[in-house]
């Protein structure tokens, strides 16, 4: 009485694992929140501006990091809301300047925006369209690009010019540097 166990045909078996598989999709934008989630918070870092004190450092500080300038962003009764860090790298064209936005204590980023660049068009030149310079809000810092083995939130990269969407972090990531340095002293 020995019964052999029926065997799945091979058309079930691929039916079978296709709907396992459109089951298991929507589980995916799960993850993906939930592994990106914590590191965003715009709304808790916004900082408000109602002008900017420079911030008194000497040039040689700032050469250090690359960066061009430096100032607290100040409320309208006179508060410190933020800093603001003008930073350059070199991208693969040309030199890449961003302005860094971040909160008072310096730990989050509330803002990234590209000032110049001269980058190759269509390419490289995306690093300051907002859906590049967007997702830098709310993040911990220091950043780094999906897929680096740095340390740091993740931030997207752009296909296709991975050198300048790189320098744009690294432009971040100095000023924080600097900022750091700034507020231990």
């Amino acid at each position: 009485m020995n019964k052999k166990p029926k065997r799945i045909s091979r058309a079930w078996s691929v039916c079978l694992l296709a709907i396992m598989g459109i089951g298991l999709w929507p589980l995916s934008g799960l993850w993906y929140t939930a592994v990106r989630a914590p590191y965003l918070i715009p709304d808790a870092v916004a900082v408000q501006t109602a002008g900017a004190q420079a911030l008194a450092v000497d040039k040689g500080q700032l050469a250090r990091y690359g960066v061009v300038s430096a100032a607290e962003a100040l409320d309208a009764d006179g508060h410190i809301s933020g800093y603001v860090l003008i930073s350059e790298q070199q991208g693969y064209k040309s030199v890449i300047r961003v302005q860094s936005t971040f909160t008072p204590d310096g730990a989050h980023l509330a803002g990234v925006r590209v000032l110049s660049q001269n980058e190759t068009e269509y390419l490289g030149d995306r690093i300051a369209a907002e859906g590049f310079t967007m997702p830098f809000a709310g993040r911990t810092l220091p950043v780094k690009l999906w897929g680096s083995a740095a340390l740091g939130s993740p931030v997207d990269g752009l296909s296709g010019s991975t050198i300048s969407a790189s320098a744009v972090v690294t432009a971040v990531n100095n000023a924080h540097a600097f900022l750091r340095a700034y507020l231990a002293a």
